[in-house]
């Protein structure tokens, strides 16, 4: 964990990547590996760094999507302190959606 500039801990979360089947059936080729993308959490800030600036988050409970933002040019977003509880964060990059359980 490292200490962010407002003194708040830098959590790590590691998001894991959705693989969906482009066709929509079961058959068909399985990855072995799992892609993962590590963030950090600072409060209600999220660190993804600059490379990952214009990319699209989604904060969805019960798979209905709460917020939506793109990652700012400083590699951050600032969900609204008026969401609390436990969310999934979706991240998408290009075509490689990942996800992580979130706690606000």
């Amino acid at each position: 964990m490292t200490i962010a500039k407002n003194n708040e801990v830098e959590v790590p979360i590691i998001l894991t990547e959705i693989v969906v089947n482009p066709d929509g059936s079961h058959n068909g080729p399985q990855r072995s590996l799992e892609s993962t993308l590590v963030i950090y959490q600072s409060g209600n800030t999220f660190i993804f760094g600059e490379p990952l600036a214009g990319c699209s988050v989604n904060l969805l409970l019960d798979n209905v999507v709460v917020y939506s933002d793109f990652v700012g040019t400083d590699g951050t977003v600032t969900i609204p302190t008026s969401l609390t509880g436990t969310f999934e964060l979706c991240v998408t990059i290009g075509t490689q959606v990942f996800s992580a359980e979130i706690v606000l």
